[in-house]
């Protein structure tokens, strides 16, 4: 199987670096299965990603960040080209679920593993994210595949601003790895709630509709990590064809402050304030004069409402070792 690595260029030197050394090395020889390309602009990742999808055999590696991952999964949805990933990102959040931390750890190890067919292709699930606005009138700029986890409240406010510090401080290792830390204990400082409500078939059989219309956050999983480690769906399996779903009530700022600790550990079910449940298709509505704001795998979108689908074995997903 020949390989295409798709590089994001603007990932962080050091990693970048790293990366080339070690596609240098295991690439000697064997030029003619494998070749390398070096995003110049945004979106550059799905273009190429689009054009390879029409070859056979061949295995796409995304070498960058969840933001990499999320282009070049899109390309490739329902199309019978695998995907690798090798973490050059600050998060690396979708492959806390897929891979162990000496691979997320060393680009040198994935590739490696590439070089050397030392993956299996397994086919994972995929949520189809779609928004509306208020004439339900589908809005195709944001509309997308989601691989990881997509989310509507508070914790699109704290994408928003820990992004604001990446961008402001590009070069500092410390803002990149503490940025969606920080911005999530300025967040609950400032406005916590937002107005919707959601409709889903429950999996426990309590009912389709939410009981309340305003909430601090709601996430919609296929894998369990996010915003640097926040852990929302501990229990995610990314191919039994259902969503982890995670609701949290509007809540006060000392209790925020509590339960904030235990959602990032992945230990907030059995609280009151917190529903989680499965499902395989969830509907979310404004229900106040704000449309809603939400990203899906750490990509804004916003829409009055938003629906989402779990579509089984949607893409082929190349796991190490």
């Amino acid at each position: 199987m020949k390989k295409l690595f798709i590089v994001n260029s603007r990932a962080e030197s050091k990693a970048l670096a790293r990366f080339k050394s070690a596609y240098f090395d295991y690439s000697a020889g064997k030029e003619s299965e494998t070749r390398v390309v070096y995003t110049e602009f945004a979106g550059h990742a799905a273009e190429v990603a689009s054009k390879a999808a029409e070859e056979d055999d061949l295995l796409v590696i995304a070498c960058g960040g969840d933001g990499t991952v999320h282009e070049v999964a899109n390309a490739l949805a329902e199309s019978s080209t695998p995907l690798a990933v090798i973490p050059l990102g600050t998060g690396n959040d979708f492959t806390r679920s897929v891979m162990n931390e000496n691979h997320r750890s060393n680009c040198e190890v994935c590739i490696g593993d590439v070089f050397r067919n030392n993956y299996k292709i397994k086919d994972i699930d995929l949520i189809k994210v779609t928004s509306y606005d208020r004439n339900d009138k589908k809005i195709d700029a944001n509309s997308a595949w989601c691989i990881n986890v997509a989310s509507i409240g508070l914790d699109t406010e704290v994408q928003l601003r820990a992004k604001g510090k990446v961008l402001a401080h590009p070069n500092s290792s410390l803002i990149r790895s503490t940025a969606y830390s920080t911005s999530a204990l300025g967040c609950i400082f400032g406005n916590r709630h937002f107005d919707f409500k959601f409709n889903a078939k429950r999996s426990d059989g309590k009912p389709d509709e939410s009981e309340k219309s305003r909430y601090t956050l709601i996430s919609v999983c296929n894998a369990s990590y996010y915003g640097d480690g926040f852990c929302p769906a501990p229990k995610a399996v990314l191919d039994d064809g259902l969503m982890n779903v995670c609701a949290i009530d509007a809540v006060s700022l000392m209790r925020s402050l509590y339960l904030i600790t235990k959602y990032k550990k992945g230990t907030h079910d059995g609280y009151k304030e917190i529903d989680n449940f499965t499902t395989a298709s969830l509907t979310v509505t404004a229900t106040g004069a704000r449309d809603l704001n939400g990203n899906y795998d750490g990509e804004d979108f916003s829409g009055h409402k938003v629906t989402f689908e779990c579509v089984p074995g949607a893409i082929k997903l190349a796991f190490y070792g």
